[in-house]
């Protein structure tokens, strides 16, 4: 269905912060930090860097497709009589499961696409069986074998069965020479501590759903990058939750070379809060997932959050990392159950502790430490928003298309905090022959009609990229001199628009001339966080620049 052949290799995250807590999580690269998993034997309890992503690697990046007959599943159905191919996967009855979820690239024959799953898995000595691989067939089970000598699971080729009408195979392959393949177990690294299983990379293995038992006729491929993790236990909203954005203040806390605390960069974005009974559920807290909750419960005029709330599992090119919120006293970074408390004149919640974004479910093990924590509600009142910016674009002559980075804030032209679901984004072109509105055409982006105006929170994990304020627009721009954005704001009812800023591609604009560029505009520096740091102040490691720039500091 899409008409952009333009292929992202992509880990979406869709953090909701404000300036520090932007993420360049969408765009794939190879880490640039060691990773840990396991605290560090320091006092303060930090662990590494959880690794980070670079656009510039990510763009140079595309997923190999096996060169073999695609098969239509959906015209095939239809086509052919039902036959039954061999024998199915029967797990022994009794068997305890439990659930994981898959991260995988799927290609369905048009678009590569990220892939969250739910599957289930048991274990029954030395044999292992998995569920909810197959697209077609997701009742599906299939069967693996566990070596303890070499921690994998091993899976061959298999039936899943007969869906439609079609015979469906689990079918691993691996590239033989420029046209070939051959048929190969697929062999699964499985890490007991943390329960996941990662697709081996010492030999290239793309599984396919396949067609037929001895040859390559495929409806379904994977990358071969797959990781499978415990899905863990989230907290759970009730249905119907009432509830609304507050704006979340904090400070990012650190230590220097001497141990001492010190404040770091500012927090400043947005979380969700809803109020059912005496409980209290906030989203948003995590930066690394920020769509998962953590829940506390009312005593007297303030909410206290138990610690060891399951935040999920935040997968990495093969590593999983699960992480868990955690109170904790300030400076001392001891354990303690971290308590909002109302004020009752503005309804702002104010934390006393810390809280840490941890790698265990018991302690302080901290990525990410956050102090000086307020949540305060975002009222809907009529307002301007404040001015957008084109932060870079790029073009690709050759493909047609290109891509333009935005930053949207999520603020009125007084700096205050407006509401991200009343907030919206529209583009503008010139082609040479002056300024137009672009048009999100509905059979690029998926829209059920044509849109000239995108909510600020929309994201489709493929043309759509949405990360805090910053947002990637994959559209065609072949010839594009001139590129500008504006926010729409529709609270209070009404609609409000923001100044146009534009972005000159071009060296020598000469198309827009009633508005004056921003071309002497100062160069911002982001961490590989998205987090907006100062300048004259940066310290050893990789930064991305406002101008699509990658800068190692030494």
């Amino acid at each position: 269905m899409y008409v952009i052949k333009f292929v992202v290799d992509t880990c979406i995250l869709l953090p909701l912060n404000k300036t520090i807590m932007k993420k360049m999580l969408f765009f794939l690269l190879s880490a640039v930090v060691s990773m840990a998993v396991s605290a560090q034997p320091v006092q303060m309890k930090k662990n590494n860097p959880l690794p980070q992503m670079d656009k510039k690697e990510m763009l140079g990046k595309t997923r190999h497709v096996v060169n073999a007959p695609h098969v239509d599943f959906s015209v095939s159905a239809k086509r052919n009589a039902p036959r039954m191919a061999g024998a199915v996967v029967t797990p022994p009855e009794g068997l305890e499961t439990e659930k994981y979820v898959m991260n995988a690239y799927m290609f369905d024959g048009s678009s590569w696409e990220l892939e969250n799953r739910s599957l289930t898995i048991g274990f029954d000595g030395e044999d292992v069986y998995l569920q909810g691989f197959s697209v077609y067939m997701p009742e599906a089970w299939i069967k693996g074998t566990y070596s303890v000598d070499d921690a994998t699971v091993t899976f061959p080729m298999q039936y899943y069965g007969n869906a439609y009408g079609e015979d469906l195979y689990f079918f691993p392959v691996t590239p033989v020479g420029e046209e070939g393949y051959e048929i190969i177990d697929a062999v699964f690294n499985y890490n007991e501590e943390v329960g996941t299983l990662v697709l081996s990379q010492d030999v290239v293995c793309y599984i396919m759903e396949n067609a037929y038992e001895d040859e390559l006729g495929w409806y379904i491929q994977y990358d071969s990058e797959i990781t499978i993790a415990p899905a863990g236990e989230t907290v759970v909203v009730p249905e119907g939750l009432e509830t609304q954005y507050y704006m979340l203040t904090g400070v990012y806390m650190g230590y220097d070379d001497d141990g001492n605390w010190f404040e770091g960069d500012p927090l400043i974005g947005a979380a969700k809060v809803g109020f059912d009974g005496d409980d209290i559920y906030v989203q948003g807290l995590c930066s690394y997932l920020p769509t998962v909750w953590v829940k506390g419960h009312r005593e007297g005029d303030s909410y206290v959050f138990d610690n060891g709330q399951y935040f999920g599992t935040f997968i990495y090119l093969g590593d999983a990392y699960p992480l868990y919120f955690m109170g904790c006293t300030p400076e001392t970074n001891d354990a303690e159950q971290f308590v909002l408390t109302l004020d009752p004149e503005t309804g702002a919640l104010v934390a006393q502790q810390w809280y840490a974004i941890s790698s265990s479910a018991e302690d302080v093990y901290w990525y990410d430490l956050l102090g000086n924590v307020v949540l305060k509600p975002i009222p809907d009142v009529a307002t301007t928003p404040a001015t957008p910016s084109v932060l870079f674009f790029e073009n690709y002559p050759e493909d047609g298309m290109g891509y333009v980075m935005l930053d949207v804030p999520v603020v009125d032209v007084n700096g205050e905090p407006i509401l991200q679901d009343l907030l919206g984004y529209e583009i503008f072109c010139d082609y040479g022959n002056g300024p137009e509105p672009y048009i999100f055409w509905s059979d690029i982006y998926g829209f059920d009609d044509d849109w000239t105006t995108v909510p600020y929170t929309y994201n489709d994990d493929m043309n759509i990229l949405k990360g805090g304020e910053l947002l990637i627009v994959y559209y065609i721009g072949e010839d594009l001199v001139n590129i500008g954005v504006r926010s729409v704001y529709e609270g209070g009812g009404e609609t409000n628009y923001s100044e146009i800023s534009w972005y000159y591609t071009d060296e020598d604009p000469t198309s827009v001339t009633a508005i004056t560029a921003d071309d002497n505009r100062a160069i911002e520096y982001y961490d590989l966080m998205g987090r907006r740091v100062d300048a004259t102040k940066l310290t050893r490691g990789i930064y991305v620049t406002s101008d699509g720039r990658k800068i190692l500091v030494k």
